[in-house]
């Protein structure tokens, strides 16, 4: 069964096909400019199982992003699984106890502000790698895979996240 890691980063995983944007990451199995390329030019649909999406679609103008979920969709064979993480908007814009500079990081991605960690290099040489570029909730996000087609869509909220699995 082919599972990818789209859009991996750091989190590498043995068993899956691991892509990302950038060919400076230690470890990526596959190179892949979303802007200007499809996961349909790299893989045939309907023969991936299970595709997950952590810290993703975020990063995407919401007609950008639609088209890398239905490509998502056309790639997952039948009964395949889609797993996303992503930024809980309307939690985070409801949450009094998050200070408006935590949320404007949170719900924007922290761009090229320093973030205490080893990766801060990184960040400085692609901040456009961590601009969040649309947000949602889990309504929008349920609302949005079910129009694709996916049969099954649950959410859940995690902290400041909410998961998503939907099944074609």
């Amino acid at each position: 069964m082919i599972k990818l890691n789209v859009g991996c980063g750091y989190d590498y995983r043995e068993g899956f096909i691991n892509i990302d944007g950038s060919e400076l990451l230690p470890k990526v199995d596959r190179i892949i400019d979303f802007n200007n390329d499809s996961l349909l030019n790299h893989f045939d649909t309907e023969t991936v199982g299970f595709i997950l999406a952590k810290d993703f679609i975020e990063h995407f103008f919401h007609w950008e992003a639609l088209k890398i979920l239905n490509d998502f969709y056309k790639l997952l064979r039948k009964n395949g699984t889609l797993k996303m993480k992503l930024p809980d908007f309307k939690y985070i814009c409801n949450s009094w106890h998050i200070p408006i500079e935590k949320k404007i990081n949170y719900l924007y991605g922290g761009q090229d502000k320093k973030q205490g960690l080893a990766r801060d290099n990184y960040r400085d040489k692609f901040p456009e790698f961590f601009c969040h570029k649309y947000g949602y909730t889990q309504k929008t996000m349920k609302r949005e895979l079910k129009q694709i087609g996916f049969s099954i869509v649950k959410t859940k909220r995690k902290g400041k996240n909410f998961y998503v699995e939907a099944i074609k």
